[in-house]
């Protein structure tokens, strides 16, 4: 959610909006479902108010260097309002050319016209593509803020590391051009942005998302019941928190299945209701993250551990034969577990509560 329906993560949003100004490029870490995107957004949407130029790119949803390289052209040229005209005419060079708006560009990125080749080098567009961001930002004399949504992706097109290499040794050297990177997977983003070996490594600053912070979860929940005109118990929104722990997408599939409830029932489902109405509804999503971990007998075996309790995780697997600081550093990795001061906890409260249901 963004603009006048962005909830919460102020702080993580003002850190991020004051990096991107002073010039530092940032990466964003969470498990999927956290809000990385909705955050990226309202900072873009944000900063262009204030006068930067704004891509934003989700490498997930491209699955050749073709399309990637489509799309950062096309969020770029978004900024002057030719993506669209770029769109129709890239598949063929007379259009491009013939194209008045685009005719200019031309002159000055050749390299369009490749997109209409059809023995086109994907290496090459890519790198074109990367350079282009900056050069076009120069060509304006703006500031551009360059977004790469589920950036962990790229791995699909690079089991070498050339290509984020390449990504690390243009945009070091780039004068108009910050850059977010997000992604789901913290093993890879880590293996990318904060090992010493990283190809990323010091380029960027780190901005871990965790839980939502309470007030503005409660005071949105509370805007939208009154919005319904229903009345509610005074803590029932504390309630849905507590039962989400903070967790922004559970918070808004809670409130979303309240209204369900309301509207065919007629009444409101207390927390232990709501609970077995979100396990329902998530059962094959929650099935489908057990199913990719329950082949690893340290995984199924320490993440039951956590199930049962935090405390004495190492003293009560100590007799089963498994590493278990491997096994709690890997699902760290994978983003199935949060750490804080009193140890290890379950990042999806709704893992957590299925998997105390179900094992």
């Amino acid at each position: 959610m963004t603009g006048i329906d962005f909830i919460g993560r102020e702080k993580e949003l003002a850190l991020l909006i004051e990096y991107i100004k002073m010039g530092q490029s940032v990466v964003l870490v969470a498990p999927r479902r956290f809000g990385k995107t909705s955050l990226v957004m309202e900072a873009l949407a944000r900063l262009k108010k204030q006068g930067f130029h704004t891509a934003f790119i989700d490498v997930f949803t491209n699955p050749s260097l073709e399309l990637l390289s489509t799309a950062i052209v096309k969020e770029v040229l978004k900024n002057h309002k030719l993506n669209e005209q770029f769109t129709k005419a890239k598949n063929n060079i007379t259009a491009l050319i013939q194209n008045i708006k685009l005719s200019a560009l031309i002159n000055d990125f050749q390299f369009i016209l490749r997109f209409a080749d059809p023995q086109k080098n994907e290496t090459e567009l890519i790198a074109e593509s990367i350079d282009f961001v900056d050069n076009y930002a120069k060509k304006h004399n703006a500031k551009i803020v360059c977004a790469y949504d589920e950036f962990g992706d790229i791995k699909k097109f690079d089991s070498k590391e050339n290509l984020i290499k390449m990504f690390r040794s243009k945009i070091q050297h780039q004068t108009h051009s910050t850059y977010i990177f997000s992604g789901s997977l913290e093993s890879v983003m880590n293996n990318m942005f904060v090992s010493s070996k990283a190809p990323f490594y010091r380029l960027t600053r780190i901005i871990r998302l965790r839980y939502m912070e309470k007030s503005p979860w409660v005071k949105y929940l509370k805007k939208m019941f009154k919005k319904l005109n229903f009345t509610i118990p005074a803590n029932y929104p504390d309630e849905i928190y507590n039962l989400c722990k903070g967790h922004p997408y559970y918070t808004q599939l809670s409130f979303q299945q309240v209204v369900l409830h309301k509207t065919i029932y007629g009444n409101l489902p207390d927390m232990y209701l709501l609970k077995e109405i979100i396990l329902q509804v998530e059962k094959d999503y929650l099935e489908k993250v057990w199913e990719d971990v329950s082949e690893n007998k340290e995984y199924v075996y320490t993440m039951r551990a956590i199930a049962e309790s935090r405390n004495g995780i190492y003293k009560r697997l100590r007799n089963k034969g498994i590493n278990v600081a491997r096994a709690l550093k890997k699902l760290e990795g994978m983003g199935i577990l949060f750490k804080d001061e009193k140890g290890f906890y379950f990042s999806d409260p709704f893992l957590y509560y299925w998997l105390k249901k179900n094992t």
